[in-house]
């Protein structure tokens, strides 16, 4: 009974979640690869979600009824997505053909992502066995907090003003929360829940790259794209340690994708912006480094679309972005201002110090150095602290993603450039806001970076991916093999809205 209930416990979030994204965009019940964008994006969204709710049932004394209240909004969610299914359904064009059947070159790589897929699963499982409990954040950090949390009753805030060194008391609660949760429903501290959760972002970021890419430009490309993902060790490391690095990962993707997708759709519409916003949204409840990507994100959407749509326009696109964070904004204030301790970095901020550190010109080489020998070699694996940052070389780095775009070329993808001007602005604001953040540290600079700096890259390395292959040329157009493409999103857009779409 009780493993039936954590399915239960999995199930109703991922519904609610994915019903939630077809219902703020439709465009993606067309088709096979957007009912699974639609899918992948969804249950990581409802997961998300379903952490706010558990916070909010801790806020008001409320934990017990918890199942109800999910159940409540699932059903809530559906019924909303019936009735606006119905309108639309009333004066709904004929539906779209399906596109056709994939070429030879996209069934084989298929093959080849599928075997990578359990190779990647086997990876995945092996690691647990050998460490269960994680790795040194997994139990520190984030398994320890879920504990106090499941474990705390109506005392359960007293952990955070409990001044327990290293537990970084102040970090967001979406990873905790969400292993409390499962603890809940199985009414005990089963072993494997936080092994489970950590599985589930970890094989959703990659079926989230994969579908994207295959709605938004061939399904080769997403195969291609998942497969640089599963090659990369350290990402399967990441997820197996339980970190929450892979869930902030997730949620940076999903943004991006979702802003691209927004920028592909019919105009006017804001659907998926707002869903862009509930994401980054989540991303600020799943780590520090979230509340830096959230306005990040926003002020790259505004940046990019003032020239084009000026003003009025990039305000009101912002807004709908903004919007959806709104919600999830509200729980990570009310946990950063009432309940969390100060951040240690912020801790230790002094005028002075603070001043010398600016003006510091060997700190600066010291960080450019880091950053360049990390961003080589991140993808092989955690850095010896003993060793210092050196270039550990793999067959999986930026220099294969460089590569394979000389090599395939830029495609033409003119209704995306907005949204990948937008993701391409994202990735190139937020290691420039690391950099910042290692200058004035107030912990020692050596240590900080070796124990950090390739892990921010691993957060953001789904999301670079994501917009390195929706740039380049497919794997059809490398070998000459055509492939025809894809209803252009726009009218795709027009067609699930009910309108007749315009000729092209």
């Amino acid at each position: 009974m009780s493993v039936l209930l954590f399915g239960l416990s999995l199930l109703l979030p991922a519904a609610a979640g994915v019903l939630l994204v077809l219902l703020f965009c439709p465009a993606l019940n067309q088709g096979r690869a957007g009912r699974l964008f639609a899918g992948f994006a969804g249950c990581g969204l409802g997961m998300g979600l379903a952490t706010c709710l558990s916070f909010l049932s801790l806020l008001v004394g409320a934990a017990p009824l918890l199942p109800l209240v999910e159940i409540g909004a699932a059903l809530l969610t559906g019924v909303g997505w019936l009735v606006l299914l119905r309108r639309r359904a009333a004066r709904a064009a004929p539906p779209l053909p399906e596109p056709p059947g994939g070429t030879r070159i996209e069934l084989l790589l298929a093959g080849i992502a599928a075997c990578a897929l359990a190779a990647s699963a086997a990876s995945f499982f092996l690691t647990y066995l050998q460490e269960p409990h994680g790795r040194w954040d997994a139990w520190l950090i984030w398994n320890m907090h879920a504990r106090f949390l499941y474990r705390g009753g109506e005392l359960w805030a007293e952990a955070f003003a409990s001044g327990l060194d290293w537990s970084h008391w102040d970090y967001p609660l979406l990873l905790p929360l969400a292993i409390a949760r499962g603890w809940g429903y199985l009414g005990g501290e089963n072993l494997p829940v936080p092994a489970l959760v950590a599985a589930l972002f970890a094989f959703i970021t990659l079926g989230l790259l994969c579908a994207s890419l295959a709605f938004l430009r061939r399904p080769g490309q997403g195969y291609l794209a998942a497969m640089v993902l599963m090659g990369t060790p350290f990402f399967v490391t990441m997820g197996a340690s339980q970190f929450a690095d892979i869930p902030l990962a997730f949620f940076i993707l999903a943004t991006l994708a979702l802003l691209v997708t927004a920028a592909r759709s019919a105009p006017g519409g804001t659907g998926a912006l707002i869903l862009a916003g509930l994401c980054a949204g989540l991303a600020a409840w799943t780590k520090n480094e979230g509340l830096l990507f959230l306005p990040v994100a926003a002020a790259a959407l505004f940046g990019t679309t003032l020239r084009r749509a000026g003003a009025a326009g990039a305000s009101r696109r912002t807004a709908a972005f903004l919007a959806g964070a709104l919600p999830v904004l509200l729980a990570v204030a009310a946990f950063k201002l009432g309940i969390a301790p100060t951040n240690d970095l912020l801790a230790g901020f002094g005028r002075e110090a603070l001043g010398a550190k600016l003006f510091d010109a060997d700190r600066y080489w010291a960080i450019a150095r880091a950053f360049f020998l990390t961003g080589l070699s991140f993808t092989q694996g955690l850095i010896d602290v003993r060793v210092g940052m050196r270039i550990n070389p793999g067959a999986v780095s930026v220099i294969l993603l460089a590569a394979y775009l000389l090599l395939a070329g830029i495609g033409s993808d003119r209704a995306g450039r907005a949204g990948l001007a937008q993701a391409g602005a994202i990735l190139a604001l937020m290691p420039a806001g690391y950099f910042f953040v290692y200058v004035m540290t107030p912990l020692d600079l050596d240590y900080h970076l070796a124990t950090s700096l390739n892990r921010l890259f691993l957060q953001l390395w789904p999301g670079a991916i994501f917009v390195v292959f929706m740039l380049a040329n497919g794997p059809e157009a490398a070998t000459g093999a055509g492939a025809p493409a894809p209803l252009p999103p726009r009218a795709a857009t027009r067609a699930a809205e009910g309108k007749k779409p315009k000729r092209i």
